[in-house]
């Protein structure tokens, strides 16, 4: 029926397989330390299917997106990809959609989760490996490596079916440092207890492993289950604990198989939830539990006010997967990941006055933002290495065009500034806070990075987000990041009414200052400056922490175009240096008695712990 259905498509675009764009599909071996050791002697040598669209050979310069896709519970990536007998081709399903225009090319990869037990639930447990560290670092590894891909988060979705669904939520929230978009059509497992039925549960206690090919879909679902969450190694000869024992639930079992149902801990991950750019989910009303769960699911991340996508379609578990991957799940990987590689390079102001002539920059691995560094990156590594600073910009700007200057000239004493948005000048378009995370994310892969030019020349443990007006909101918002070490904010202040300035401004409370932990900086431009009343009652709220605000007459603009930055720069390059680079001697302009900032021409200053 399902073959019929996709032929049925074809015939009705008014394109045959053949005319569609033809890409190639390969399966290779990949091997996984994380699946070595796996108590049910499962394979460590992991097939996958790697499908390369059309423009893969005849453009051996271009490089392309990946979409890594999940298949479902006794499915394997062969039945996907039509290696052997299939209920979908999922090759045909892409080209469709190619030859449509309703997608990108990209490259889509489906490793093999087919185990023992017909599935292994993309979890980790000593019985059937640890498949959530294969998937997101391994295989992700082996892919950049080896094939031509646009190897950044950005440029890397996940999707899955049924288990596989499950798997790309589970996945999804564990690891938004990986993808930036997910996808999740019909998800399975997402609420609900599990099975202590005394009839199943006799006959499972009693099963050898000889029988277990010959158990029903629920019986093995149920061993797949407690393998992958109630691993247990001194249980052999499946190494797992069943819910229930001699007709008797087991609270600690059912417990644990319990803690791992995405509707259970999904609050735990919002603040993951909230760094992905895109998701997306849909599942048939004909779906038993799984269409309300995915209501619910949905529900939940309305009540976090987190953007998504959902539909509720007429359909049961399988019979309209290719159309909706075709139409709908492909086309939300087109709209939302990153497909182009550019680098673009300029040097502002002669480099600025520091000591490491600095310049502007893209990098292709985080095309969404803008790079202020050294121009020469190899002289540092070992005790030398750049702190990090993620910068948003005013009116949340996508594009950083007001303070180039500014960010130029604290790049050149040795920082590694990164910015929200691209050059050159966008002003019609407003970014998230979440793009700040998105920096520090970068920033940390870059230095783990053996690739990477910045492989250990990167500090990662002192970290600073700052911004300008409404980047200083969106510095606000995710100043409670553990990384972070210190934060900035210029020309800003929480709004009395959150909500009520510009359309797509933070909406930060006046409560939210006292999630921060670490030493913070206010620069106001006094008060002609729209922020400045905010900013100042920001100041006179925040008591825990170290705090300093300075205030010159010069309004809300700051002083961001002058010649390398202007007076304010001259300030928070100070701070920096003293907060991320530990130069006390730098510090003495806020932490003395009376600070030394209140003796330059124009500044008033105040300051709370700090003595």
């Amino acid at each position: 029926m399902k073959k019929t259905f996709l032929f049925t498509l074809l015939l009705c675009s008014g394109l045959t397989i053949a005319q569609a764009q033809q890409g190639t599909k390969e399966r290779v071996k990949v091997h996984s330390k994380a699946l070595e050791g796996n108590l049910i002697g499962d394979p460590a040598d992991r097939d996958v299917t790697v499908y390369l669209p059309p423009s893969y050979q005849t453009d051996p310069d271009r490089h392309f997106p990946v979409l890594y896709m999940l298949h479902g519970f006794t499915d394997t990536d062969s039945q996907w990809f039509g290696w052997e007998d299939h209920w979908i081709n999922l090759q045909a399903v892409i080209e469709q959609s190619l030859g449509a225009g309703i997608s990108k090319e990209m490259i889509v990869v489906m490793p093999n989760a087919y185990n023992k037990f017909r599935g292994s639930m993309y979890a980790s447990s000593a019985t059937v490996g640890d498949w959530e560290t294969f998937v997101t670092k391994e295989l992700v590894s082996y892919i950049d490596s080896n094939y031509r891909t646009l190897a950044n988060k950005s440029s890397r979705g996940l999707a899955g079916h049924s288990m596989g669904g499950y798997g790309t939520l589970r996945l999804g929230m564990k690891y938004p440092e990986v993808y930036s978009a997910i996808y999740a059509l019909s998800p399975c497992c997402m609420d609900g207890g599990a099975s202590t039925d005394p009839e199943l549960i006799s006959k499972l206690e009693k099963l050898t492993p000889d029988q277990i090919n010959d158990v029903s879909f629920f019986e093995i679902a149920a061993l797949a289950t407690s393998a992958a969450f109630a691993p247990n190694p001194q249980n052999p000869p499946f190494y797992l604990d069943l819910p229930a024992k001699d007709g008797s639930p087991r609270e600690d079992i059912i417990n644990k198989i319990t803690a791992n149902r995405t509707l259970t801990i999904i609050d735990q991950y919002i603040p993951n939830l909230k760094r992905l750019k895109a998701i997306g989910m849909d599942a048939g009303t004909e779906d038993r539990g799984i269409s309300s769960a995915t209501k619910k699911l949905h529900d939940v991340l309305d009540s976090y006010q987190i953007e998504h996508l959902f539909e509720s379609y007429e359909g049961d578990h399988l019979n309209r997967i290719a159309e909706r991957i075709e139409t709908k799940a492909l086309p939300f990987f087109s709209e939302h990941l990153v497909f182009q590689k550019s680098t673009v390079s300029e040097i502002i102001e002669d480099g600025g006055t520091g000591e490491y002539p600095a310049l502007m920059t893209s990098e292709t691995s985080l095309p969404t933002h803008t790079i202020f560094r050294p121009q020469n990156i190899e002289a540092f590594g070992g005790s030398n290495k750049l702190p990090v600073i993620a910068w948003g910009n005013g009116a949340c700007f996508d594009s950083p065009w007001e303070h180039v200057n500014f960010l130029n000239e604290i790049a050149s004493h040795g920082f590694l500034v990164v910015a929200i948005g691209t050059m050159p000048k966008q002003t019609d378009v407003r970014s998230k806070s979440q793009k700040l995370l998105d920096a520090i994310d970068w920033a940390i892969a870059q230095n783990n990075d053996p690739t990477s030019p910045y492989f250990q020349k990167i500090d990662t443990e002192q970290i600073s987000v700052s911004g300008m007006s409404c980047g200083g909101l969106q510095t606000l918002e995710v100043a409670d990041d553990p990384r972070v070490s210190t934060v900035g904010v210029f020309n800003s202040g929480v709004l009395g009414n959150p909500g009520g300035g510009m359309p797509g401004m933070p909406q930060v409370t006046k409560d939210q200052l006292q999630n921060i932990k670490v030493p913070t900086l206010y620069l106001l431009g006094g008060e002609s400056d729209i922020a400045y009343g905010n900013g100042m009652d920001d100041f006179s709220r925040i008591n825990h922490i170290p705090v300093f605000v300075g205030n010159l007459d010069v309004g809300h603009g700051g002083t961001y175009g002058q010649p390398h930055g202007g007076e304010f720069a001259r300030v928070a390059l100070n701070w920096y240096l003293w907060q991320l680079k530990g130069d006390e001697e730098a510090g003495k302009l806020f932490s003395t008695n009376p600070p030394g900032l209140s003796k330059w021409e124009g500044w008033v200053v105040e300051k709370k712990n700090m003595d």
